[in-house]
């Protein structure tokens, strides 16, 4: 089976708020590794078994979210008591087909907890290593300084803690892109490129976690906000994305516009969600999943983050023309296919993109329903008449040199 782009979600409900059938609507909206509800102390881990048995059967896996396991216990219980309470967990549910990792914890800043989370990751990579252990650093982990990465650089410590462990995922929180009326995005595209490159360069990949729910200076999140993230994520390179958050609390009233209310009705952002994930994995979340990320570049932008694209900067393609700011993303598949990206940036308006390339050395084909149909380009001096983009939509091509 084709593996799908992995959408998931925070959920900090106690499992006992729901039962097993709260796994169809997080299918439905087009989740495909969900994290569970949380296992908190005391709670029974067996629990789970009758949601990871209704992921199994709706084709899906699941992070679990289980007390005991995060880098605040090691440091607390010590490595012993952490193994311990790990292999209790794994003896319930370790070998569900269903099971994609166990959560290691949120937002790591120092050294302490940095160095905790790398020992349970290799703890869990040691005691199960068909899993994959999940961390979600926090963006701010590209400025921290070497002390607080153990006397690591960036790509240095994600390439330390890939070796020590041997697991080759992780995901860091970013939600700069939401800010007010979109000024936080140059930041957002800045991290995002930090934080892939160090992904790249450690052998990993990265997942971002991004922002569904309003708060601080954090806007709730229409169907084209929700859109603009997957795609600006894929478009760099991210593998995955995970949500913060899908459920809103009465308890913690300054938080809102999650996919489902306080009440448990469904939202606006319910149903853009939905859309645009199951869009997205439609037409191009398997192609995603097999191509390798090689480079990015901004047209017609002055945000300053990627080069900007120029004739000479591809061997086939001389030229790309928008009308508004575009990014422009190459990517190469294990036989060596080459794949573009063109992303439009911008949330009000549609995108008018003309693509001029060699066509004495290569042909272009626009690429959707994951590769099932392709429909051939003309070359833009041949009076193509170009690609029309929605807004915060990405348009797909494979180059095929002749």
């Amino acid at each position: 089976m084709a593996r799908k782009y992995p959408f998931s979600m925070w959920v900090y409900n106690d499992i006992s708020e729901f039962t097993p059938d709260e796994v169809d609507l997080w299918v439905e909206c087009g989740m495909t590794i969900p994290l569970t509800p949380a296992i908190n102390p005391g709670g029974d881990v067996s629990l789970l078994i009758p949601f990871l048995n209704r992921a199994e059967q709706l084709g899906v896996k699941m992070i679990g979210n289980v007390w005991g396991l995060g880098y605040g216990d090691l440091l607390r219980m010590g490595e012993e008591a952490y193994e311990k309470r790990l292999g209790e967990v794994l003896a319930v549910i370790g070998g569900h087909p269903a099971l994609y990792g166990l959560c290691v914890g949120d937002e790591p800043d120092s050294a302490e907890q940095m160095d905790a989370t790398k020992r349970c990751i290799a703890i869990q990579k040691r005691m199960a290593p068909h899993l994959t252990p999940y961390i979600n650093y926090t963006g701010n982990t590209v400025s921290f300084t070497k002390e607080q990465r153990c006397g690591y650089d960036l790509k240095d410590w994600m390439k330390y803690v890939a070796e020590e462990t041997g697991s080759k995922e992780f995901c860091f929180d970013i939600y700069d892109q939401t800010i007010n009326d979109g000024e936080g995005k140059s930041g957002f595209m800045k991290t995002v490129r930090d934080m892939v490159e160090a992904a790249d360069y450690a052998g990993c990949e990265a997942w971002g976690c991004l922002l569904s729910s309003a708060h601080h200076v954090f806007h709730v999140q229409s169907e084209v906000d929700l859109l603009w993230q997957i795609n600006a994520a894929a478009t760099m390179g991210l593998k995955g994305v995970l949500w913060f958050r899908f459920y809103d609390r009465a308890s913690v009233i300054e938080y809102c516009g999650s996919p489902i209310d306080e009440f448990g009705n469904k939202t606006e952002a319910y149903y853009g969600m939905m859309r645009a994930q199951r869009r997205f994995n439609n037409h191009y979340g398997e192609i995603f999943m097999r191509l390798r990320h090689k480079k990015t570049y901004e047209v017609k932008s002055d945000r300053g983050v990627f080069p900007e694209f120029r004739p000479g900067d591809h061997e086939l393609i001389k030229a790309i023309e928008p009308n508004d700011e575009t990014m422009v993303s190459f990517f190469e598949d294990e036989d060596g296919t080459e794949y573009m990206v063109l992303f439009h940036t911008v949330t009000k308006y549609y995108g008018v993109v003309n693509v001029r390339f060699d066509d004495t050395k290569c042909d272009l084909y626009r690429v959707t329903n994951n590769g099932a149909d392709e429909s051939r380009c003309r070359n833009h001096d041949g009076e193509d008449e170009g690609s029309t983009i929605l807004p915060a939509s990405i348009a797909m091509y494979k180059i095929v040199r002749k």
